[in-house]
């Protein structure tokens, strides 16, 4: 069959255009039809599932738009069918329990959509400055997404998030004025055709790289992550952990590939072995469940920066990992979306007995916290296993051993979880707990996912693969 470039792109494009519409009929239709007040969740949803049923498998080529500032790829294709997916599932658990106060259904999926929008034109980004642009176009609504309740925490939680993320941007704006001054073209493929070289390119990437790795949560660019999580909606919470540290990595990936060694390497070698030591080390102090998933996220940060360091191998461990990491963290949160009570989520404690209230809902979250854990079968084991064999064969053991040791560390406090829900007594919350229909069916549904991406790990590694290629 002939590769047609016109209708490649059109359909290609035809999928944000519509998520487009969607976003601004949720925020202005109920303004004229009283009768889809309230129904917004329902047309998001929707909007959502018909672009997935539409979406078409990039041929085996890549389509430059826009002057090259997009580029349409396999790679892109792979990533925009994970970022709608998690779309939807978010969608979904909104819809179990709404977490925008009345009247403000269409500013929360307007701006969920939006950010969505950013995500897209991030991970198909042919240069620094659509990626920058698109990095804003996915920060800011996330920033008014934390806050949406417009309650204390909400609100401490949005402000943090965007003081801490504006300082980040201007990290990335003034590495990438320093480079605009150095290089004829900031096209990814141009720059790593130009071998960067120099102190002052140097300091322009440092900046950049440092920008990008706030939004994957470096340490020490992890500040904002436990007090956003925590104060946060829950569905918001899981979004941020799923959706947006995809994005970060994936601009991560792409500056970090620049450089085959020399100080950058050496740099974020450090940044890694910090990141997976200090997040499994914090996370064994918490006591509430989404501060708990909060520094679990950034030790998973870490655990896939270990892959930069597999070269090819490497990127297909991350297309593999994110999925299979956004199935475990979307089914913890919607647990915790199930049993909590007030806005900044239960506590460990509270899920005592679980198992005996609730047996399918705790087994459900065991295999969470073992998937995260990586504990085999679950598709958690293979991540992590993909990620750290490309970078011993890297040359890279020294910091495989770190990032080895720290997930056993991590056992501790993923286990802990499951002894409170099996080994102690009900309490007075878990017995209260009422079934929540839908976000039950969805933690169902991804519990299902992690297992069956490690019994049958092999079709997704494979379309992983592929898209790796493209990179």
């Amino acid at each position: 069959m002939t590769f047609d470039p016109v209708a490649y792109a059109a359909a290609a494009l035809a999928g944000p255009l519509l998520l487009v519409l969607a976003a601004f009929g949720c925020l202005l239709l109920p303004l004229f039809f009283k009768a889809l007040r309230g129904a917004q969740g329902m047309i998001a949803l929707g909007a959502v599932l018909v672009v997935l049923a539409f979406f078409r498998q990039a041929p085996a080529a890549q389509l430059g738009l826009f002057s090259g500032a997009l580029q349409i790829s396999p790679l892109s294709s792979y990533l925009w069918a994970f970022a709608l997916g998690v779309l939807a599932l978010f969608f979904a658990l909104s819809l179990a329990r709404p977490p925008a106060p009345e009247g403000s259904e269409g500013e929360y999926y307007f701006l969920a959509f939006m950010a969505t929008i950013g995500l897209l034109v991030m991970m198909a980004a042919g240069d620094l400055f659509t990626a920058f642009i698109a990095l804003e176009l996915l920060s800011l609504p996330v920033y008014a997404l934390a806050g949406i309740r417009r309650s204390k925490p909400g609100i401490e939680a949005s402000y943090k998030y965007f003081m801490l993320g504006a300082f980040g941007s201007g990290m990335t704006v003034m590495g990438i004025a320093v480079l605009n001054a150095l290089y004829p073209s900031l096209d990814f493929a141009a720059l790593k055709a130009a071998a960067p070289a120099g102190p002052l390119a140097l300091a322009g990437f440092l900046l950049v790289l440092s920008g990008f790795a706030f939004k994957t949560a470096l340490v020490p660019f992890h500040m904002w992550v436990p007090d956003a999580y925590e104060g946060a909606p829950t569905q918001v919470s899981a979004f941020m952990g799923a959706a947006v540290k995809a994005g970060g990595v994936v601009l991560l990936w792409r500056v970090f590939s620049l450089f085959g060694g020399g100080p950058v390497r050496e740099i974020f070698w450090w940044l890694t072995a910090i990141t997976a030591v200090f997040a499994n080390l914090a996370a064994l102090a918490q006591s509430g469940l989404k501060r708990l998933l909060a520094y679990s996220s950034v030790a998973h940060a870490g655990y896939i920066a270990v892959a930069f360091f597999g070269g090819n191998r490497g990127w297909e461990a991350v297309l593999y990992y994110l999925p299979v990491y956004a199935m475990a963290t979307i089914g913890a949160f919607g647990v915790t979306l199930i049993l909590e009570k007030e806005e900044k989520g239960p506590k460990i404690d509270d899920l005592a007995g679980l198992a005996r209230t609730r047996p399918w809902l705790a087994a459900a979250m065991a295999a969470f916290m073992f998937s995260l854990a990586g504990v085999p079968p679950l598709a958690g084991f293979f991540a992590k296993f993909y990620a750290f064999a490309g970078a011993v064969e890297g040359g890279y053991t020294s910091l495989v051993v770190i990032a080895v040791v720290m997930s056993a560390v991590s056992i501790f406090y993923y286990l802990r979880v499951t002894v409170v829900m099996y080994m102690k007594p009900a309490t007075e919350a878990t017995v209260k707990t009422q079934p929540a229909g839908l976000a039950e069916a969805i933690v169902f549904l991804m519990a299902a996912g992690v297992l069956a991406a490690g019994l049958f790990s092999r079709p997704l590694l494979a379309l992983a693969s592929e898209a790796a290629k493209w990179m």
